[in-house]
């Protein structure tokens, strides 16, 4: 039979958890930014190479890379300035503020608390991946479209 001081530790534990997995789903979500940044330099990349091949390559072909270029950067800027997740506790007002006998009451706030801190994070991490994947798919049509026009241009000059 476990006491109150068992049920205190028991839900101070658990808490412990939320806090590590709301830790490591923040984490994931620097790693979405860091994506971020890499598909925006990839397409400075592909601009460069874009306004450097424009007069070689078919004006339709050219155009449609840039759209899909300009898309993609507007997803990842949009993704890198998406909200942050905040999840800083004072410390030191927890022990001024509860005295022990309220502070199971505390524990119950911060469980309900972290869960809903955990829920937005997960949430703007599943925004962050999908709007990441679309931000690569339009960068490798991008390419795409960039080598078949860069094909068809040195065949018919042929």
């Amino acid at each position: 039979m476990t006491n109150g001081n068992d049920l205190i530790k028991i839900k101070e534990d658990a808490i412990k958890i939320q806090e590590a997995d709301i830790t490591d789903t923040i984490k994931s979500i620097e790693n979405e930014n860091t994506k971020s940044s890499f598909v925006l330099g990839f397409a400075a990349v592909l601009f460069g190479i874009l306004f450097d091949k424009m007069d070689k390559i078919h004006r339709g072909a050219a155009i449609a890379s840039l759209l899909l270029l300009l898309i993609s950067v507007a997803l990842v800027i949009r993704n890198i300035f998406a909200k942050k997740i905040k999840i800083h506790t004072n410390v030191d007002e927890i022990f001024e503020n509860y005295k022990p006998n309220d502070w199971e009451e505390h524990l119950n706030n911060r469980h309900l608390r972290l869960r809903e801190i955990y829920i937005e994070a997960k949430t703007l991490l599943y925004q962050k991946a999908t709007l990441n994947r679309w931000a690569y798919l339009l960068l490798i049509s991008s390419v795409i479209i960039l080598s078949i026009a860069r094909i068809l241009c040195i065949m018919t000059t042929k």
